[in-house]
C-alpha cells in the first residue's frame, strides 16, 4: 500500500510539472515567451507571454498542459500496468479540476472557454 501511495504522489507531481512544462514549451515552440514560474498556495502556474500567438496558437499552448499529463499517465501505465485504475483515477480528476471552466480559478478550461465565447476559436474548422 505505502508502495502505491508513493508512486502516485510522484505521478502527480510529474503530471503538474509536465503540464506547466507542456505550456511553457509549446509556447517558446510557437513564438511566445515564457516570463517564469507563478506559485500561489498548492497552485502551480507559467507565466507566459503570448501577445506574437495567434487565438488558435494560445488555444495549443492551453490544450498542450493536459496533453503532457495524458503522456504521464501513459508512462505510468507503462511502468506499472496493475495500477492502471489509480492512474486514470488521477488523470480524471486532475481533468476534472482543470479542465472544467469553474470562472472562479484562471485554469485552462476556464481560458479556452473564454476563447469559445468570444467566438476566437472555432472548433468547427
Amino acid at each position: 500500500m505505502l508502495n502505491t501511495v508513493l508512486m502516485l504522489l510522484v505521478v502527480a507531481c510529474a503530471m503538474v510539472a509536465a503540464h506547466e512544462a507542456g505550456h511553457a514549451l509549446l509556447t517558446r515552440a510557437l513564438g511566445g515567451r515564457f516570463l517564469g514560474i507563478h506559485v500561489r498556495g498548492f497552485l502551480v502556474g507559467v507565466r507566459l507571454s503570448v501577445k506574437t500567438l495567434s487565438t488558435r496558437q494560445v488555444a495549443w499552448t492551453l490544450a498542450a498542459g493536459p496533453f503532457a499529463e495524458f503522456l504521464v499517465v501513459l508512462a505510468a501505465i507503462v511502468i506499472s500496468p496493475k495500477n492502471i485504475h489509480w492512474w486514470l483515477l488521477i488523470l480524471a480528476l486532475q481533468w476534472i479540476g482543470n479542465l472544467t471552466p469553474w470562472g472562479l480559478i484562471p485554469n485552462d478550461g476556464t481560458r479556452l472557454w473564454q476563447l469559445w465565447r468570444r467566438g476566437a476559436i472555432d472548433l468547427t474548422s
